[in-house]
C-alpha cells in the first residue's frame, strides 16, 4: 500500500509526462514530449482498488525507466484488456457500455471516438479482418448463445451485430455455453471454440467444440470435438492464447479451465488447424503438463517465428501463489526445446511479453524493487538482459507497441 500512494501522488503531481524534461529558460516554451515507440503497462493495488499505468519508453533493449514523473494514470478510461493496432487503442467499456478509440500522445489518452455499444456481454474474444475490420465475440445474459459484433475501426461505425448461428446442441446436464479467446481468421472464415457448463454447480461438460464459421454472417460450418481437455483461451484483451504462424496453421492453448463433473481438473492443452482444414489436425496435441513438467499459467502462447513459439507456465499448481516462467517450445512437433532459466521467477501477470521479428521481449516482476525485460531470441536461442524497470509494482501487464 505504501508502493501504491508514492506511486499515485508521484504520478499525479508530476502530470503524466511520458519522458522527463530539463528546466526551461524563461520566456520559452517547454518542447513537447518525444512520442515513445512502447508502452510498459504497470499495475498497482489488487482488485478492486486496482490502478493501471501506461509508461512510455523509446526502447525495450537498454537504459533504465521508472513510473515516479512519467506514467500516465489511465485507470479511468482504459484497462489493460485493450486492444491494439496501428498505434491506437480500443476498449469496450461494459461498465458504461461504449466502445472507443484511443491514441497515447503528447502524455495523455486522447479519445479518438466513442459510441455506444452493449450488444456483448463482455469481450471475450477479437480477431482483425484487416487492418480496419475488428470482429468480436462475447457471450450474452443467460448464457444460452454468443454474440458477434463488426466493426470498422477507420470509421469507427459499426459494420454488423447478430448472433452466432449453428452452436453445437448443449448437453441437458451442462445447457450453458462458454466461449473464450482463441479466435482467429484464417482461409476466410472464423474459427474459435465454446465449451459447456453446468449453471448450479459451474462443473464442465468435458468436451471442446471448436467450429468454423462463415464470415459475416458468423454461420457455423463445421464442427470439430475432443474429449481430453474441457478449456478455452482465456480472454483476448487481457491475454494471448492463439495465432495463426506463416504457414497458414492455427494454433490455440486452452488454458481458461475448470472442474469437470466429479471433480477433475481438466488439462491445459494446445491444438492446430492446418491451413485450408476446418477441423483440429488429429495428429497433433500437446498436453503441456506432461510435455514440459508444469501447468501452463493463464493466457500466454505467442508464435515466436522460426518455428517456435513462448508459452508461460506456473512454478507450481496453486495460481494465488504461483511463480511463472517460461518455455520454448517447437510448434511443428509440440514439444518443448528448454526452458528460460536465465529469466527469473516471476509474479503471475496478463500479457507481459512483446514479440516482434522473432525476439520475445518479457517484463518479469521479481519483487525485488528492481526489474528488467528480458530478451530472447528465437534466431539465436540467446537470452539477454534489456531496459531496467525500476519500482514495487503489482504486477506488469502488458507491453505494447505504440508507433
Amino acid at each position: 500500500m505504501l508502493h501504491f500512494n508514492k506511486y499515485l501522488f508521484g504520478a499525479l503531481a508530476l502530470a503524466f509526462s511520458f519522458v522527463s524534461c530539463s528546466d526551461d529558460s524563461p520566456g520559452t516554451e517547454p518542447p513537447a514530449p518525444e512520442p515513445s515507440s512502447f508502452a510498459v503497462w504497470a499495475q498497482l493495488g489488487s482488485w478492486p482498488n486496482t490502478n493501471y499505468y501506461l509508461m512510455g519508453v523509446n526502447s525495450l533493449t537498454e537504459g533504465s525507466f521508472k513510473l515516479e514523473g512519467n506514467g500516465i494514470d489511465v485507470t479511468t478510461i482504459l484497462n489493460n484488456s485493450v486492444i491494439t493496432k496501428g498505434g491506437f487503442y480500443y476498449f469496450y467499456n461494459t461498465t458504461e457500455g461504449k466502445f472507443g478509440k484511443y491514441k497515447i500522445e503528447n502524455g495523455k489518452v486522447t479519445v479518438v471516438k466513442e459510441f455506444p455499444f452493449t450488444h456483448l456481454l463482455s469481450l471475450a474474444g477479437h480477431t482483425w479482418i484487416d487492418d480496419n475490420t475488428l470482429a468480436m465475440i462475447g457471450g450474452v445474459p443467460g448464457a444460452k448463445a454468443v454474440n458477434y459484433a463488426i466493426i470498422n475501426t477507420t470509421a469507427m461505425t459499426v459494420t454488423r451485430t447478430g448472433t452466432v448461428s449453428g452452436l453445437p446442441a448443449a448437453p441437458d446436464s451442462h445447457p450453458l455455453y462458454r466461449v473464450g479467446g482463441d479466435i482467429q481468421y484464417k482461409d476466410g472464415k472464423i474459427f474459435f471454440s465454446v465449451i459447456n457448463y453446468n449453471g448450479s454447480d459451474f462443473t464442465l461438460y468435458k468436451q471442446l467444440n471448436t467450429m468454423a464459421l462463415s464470415y459475416p454472417d458468423f454461420v457455423v460450418t463445421k464442427v470439430s470435438t475432443d474429449t481430453r481437455t474441457a478449456g478455452l483461451g482465456n480472454t483476448s484483451g487481457y491475454y494471448a492464447t492463439s495465432f495463426v504462424d506463416e504457414a497458414g496453421d492455427m494454433y490455440f492453448l486452452t488454458s481458461w479451465n475448470g472442474i469437470l463433473a466429479g471433480g477433475e481438473n481438466s488439462k491445459k492443452s494446445i491444438y492446430r488447424i492446418k491451413k485450408g482444414s476446418d477441423v483440429l489436425d488429429p495428429t497433433y496435441y500437446m498436453d503441456v503438463e506432461a510435455e514440459i513438467g508444469f501447468i501452463a499459467a493463464s493466457g500466454l502462447l505467442m508464435n515466436l517465428g522460426n518455428g517456435k513459439a513462448i508459452i508461460k507456465y506456473q512454478t507450481t499448481a496453486d495460481s494465488n501463489t504461483a511463480k511463472t516462467r517460461f518455455s520454448i517450445i517447437n510448434l511443428a512437433t509440440g514439444k518443448e526445446i528448454r526452458k528460460l532459466t536465465e529469466v527469473p521467477d516471476a509474479a503471475t501477470s496478463e500479457r507481459n511479453v512483446y514479440v516482434e521479428a522473432g525476439k520475445a521481449y518479457i517484463a518479469a516482476l521479481s519483487g525485488t524493487g528492481t526489474d528488467y525485460i528480458w530478451i530472447y531470441d528465437s534466431a539465436t536461442d540467446k537470452v539477454t538482459r534489456g531496459l531496467q524497470l525500476e519500482g514495487g509494482y503489482t504486477s506488469f501487464s502488458r507491453i505494447d507497441k505504440l508507433q
